[in-house]
């Protein structure tokens, strides 16, 4: 009997692989569909515009773009805030990885929660933040001006030195996610066998820790240095007072100059152009990835906390400059925000005559379309983290699991629309999107779906780098282990890989929630009556000069986002059983 069984195990095992393949191919296709929808398609309606001139195919806004030195000083500008800020912010985000994951630090949990805060505020508004703080009449440069009895702010926000500080202080959590994911999963027998070997605990993590989080590191640092790139709302609070602009700032000021002819072409051109360097940088982090990835990979399935790094002396300071980065990231623009969310009118002297709490009645009880877009918002965010990390996880899982060689294109095709400013982004949807669709002739513009679609497009990049980085370091001999015990290939990815992958889904779902929350660029020109988000809503009352009622708004959304966060935060994490 007992020769009869392993026949027919491995009979039933052959044909389980072949029908595995065969659902592989079909959703391999699949996938191919849903990435041609999301970014193929809108990027090539957007590079044929950009080469319209008139009714004829010609290279005439590439050229002007070229010979334009405003645009060389833009660009220059871009270039130089976006890598600035991707160094700053990718050196801080790993330290605090480090501190709170390898070091004995003192309640490194509560740490972990605190550094997320800057991420679950939108960037233009910790931008404003920052304004009501440190402009010209910010509420510190009052108190300096009292303190010192001096007629000269102590600092000024904006300009250049501003717009990296506020890229980095609000990017530096997407470095900070993915490494700390990476070191989550890290094998403690390696460094294990290291001291047993003989080395100090700054060997260990030189030679050990280090080499293998290299993947990780990269991964942030790029996706931190293309949103930089990208950003819109930081270089536009901070940029215009100064007359210092960037690429994005001058490709959104290009969208609105109606007076410009072809300014939608003009500005697909210049989105183009500053999609270059961002494709070039995926690349080439792609293949380092791919070349250490095999190397430095887990091999067993256990992760953990593995060995810890007793800061003695260095606790202290350890503890100062996770502090610090607290108070400047978070508390200080939060109670900035806060205090002019309850000021009677921004500008007037601080006292108690001036409170009042009548801006967050006006906005929560006296606007119906606040509460319509707290819906909106948390609707669309929710689905589209859900649908990012589903997608992310098949299109990586095929490419490196089961070699399917269009992945990595399709990879690199679904970067682009997170490589180009999201206003771009924007009107390449409504391009593509404000016929109805054939066959099925639905029209999407002007509903909520070409929000999702925006979103979806707009940050699946993060979610495929974040799960990449988090299945680099599994190895393929576990899944093998698997199905050797009987598995078939979609219950040793579920009971195997999933369980090792789980931070970096995490990681990948809040990276994307937190920022479509407020999301602002696309949603201000893809929004309609009814489906406003809000994002739209709090820049729009800041527009209309109701400060007071935006900062009341924003501290909502805020405080909404920090109890969500909290919530999830201590949830117990799901046991995953055999």
């Amino acid at each position: 009997m007992g020769e009869l069984i392993a026949p027919r195990r491995a009979a039933r095992a052959f044909v389980a692989a072949g029908v595995a393949a065969r659902v592989a191919g079909w959703a391999g296709w699949l996938l191919i569909g849903v990435g041609a929808w999301l970014a193929v398609y809108p990027s090539v309606v957007l590079l044929g515009s950009s080469v319209v001139v008139g009714g004829r195919i010609g290279l005439d806004h590439y050229l002007r773009a070229l010979s334009d030195p405003v645009v060389h000083r833009a660009f220059g500008n871009s270039l130089l805030v976006s890598t600035a800020a991707a160094l700053l912010g990718t050196t801080l985000g790993v330290l605090l990885a480090w501190l709170t994951t390898r070091t004995d630090l003192p309640a490194a949990g509560t740490w972990h929660a605190a550094l997320l805060l800057p991420y679950m505020i939108p960037p233009f508004i910790g931008a404003m933040a920052w304004v009501y703080l440190l402009s010209p009449v910010g509420y510190l440069n009052r108190l300096w001006t009292w303190l010192s009895g001096s007629t000269d702010p102590l600092l000024v926000i904006y300009g250049p030195g501003g717009i990296v500080f506020a890229l980095a202080l609000y990017g530096y959590p997407i470095p900070y996610l993915v490494v700390r994911a990476a070191l989550e999963r890290l094998d403690p027998a390696l460094e294990e066998a290291a001291r047993m070997s003989g080395a100090g605990p700054l060997r260990v993590l030189r030679e050990v820790v280090a080499p293998i989080v290299v993947p990780a590191v990269a991964s942030g640092a790029l996706l931190l240095w293309v949103s930089s790139l990208a950003n819109f709302g930081i270089p536009a609070v901070l940029g215009f007072p100064a007359r210092y602009f960037v690429l994005p700032t001058r490709i959104y000021g290009t969208v609105l100059n109606f007076d410009m002819p072809d300014n939608l072409r003009v500005a697909a051109s210049l989105s183009v152009l500053l999609a270059v360097p961002a494709g070039l940088a995926l690349l080439g982090q792609r293949r380092l990835a791919g070349a250490r990835a095999e190397r430095f990979a887990v091999v067993t399935g256990q992760g953990g906390a593995g060995s810890r790094t007793e800061l003695g002396k260095w606790r202290g300071p350890a503890c100062a400059v996770l502090a610090s980065v607290v108070l400047l990231a978070t508390v200080l623009p939060l109670a900035a925000i806060l205090v002019t969310s309850l000021t009677r009118a921004y500008g007037v002297p601080l006292g108690l005559e001036n409170l009042t709490l009548d801006h967050y009645r006006t906005v929560l009880f006296g606007i119906p379309k606040v509460a319509r877009a707290l819906r909106n918002s948390v609707l669309l965010a929710a689905s589209a983290a859900t649908l990012v990390v589903v997608l992310a996880a098949a299109v990586t899982y095929l490419s490196e699991r089961l070699h399917w060689r269009a992945g990595r294109v399709l990879e690199g095709l679904l970067a682009v629309p997170y490589a180009v400013p999201g206003t771009v982004v924007a009107v390449a949807m409504i391009l593509a999107y404000a016929r109805p669709l054939p066959v099925v002739n639905i029209r999407l513009y002007d509903t909520a779906w070409i929000l999702l679609i925006a979103y979806l497009a707009r940050f699946l990049a993060i979610g495929l780098r974040t799960v990449s980085s988090g299945l680099a370091q599994v190895h393929a001999s576990l899944e093998e282990a698997a199905r050797i015990g009987g598995a078939g290939a979609g219950r040793a990815f579920r009971d195997v890989v999933v369980p090792i992958i789980w931070p970096s889904l995490r990681s990948a779902w809040l990276l994307v929630f937190i920022p479509a929350v407020a999301e602002l660029t696309l949603s201000a020109l893809l929004y309609s009556v009814g489906n406003e988000t809000v994002g739209v809503v709090i820049y729009g009352l800041h527009e209309e000069g109701k400060v007071a009622l935006s900062a009341a708004l924003a501290f909502v959304v805020t405080a909404l986002l920090l109890t969500g966060h909290l919530l999830t935060y201590r949830t117990p994490r799901r046991e995953w059983v055999t």
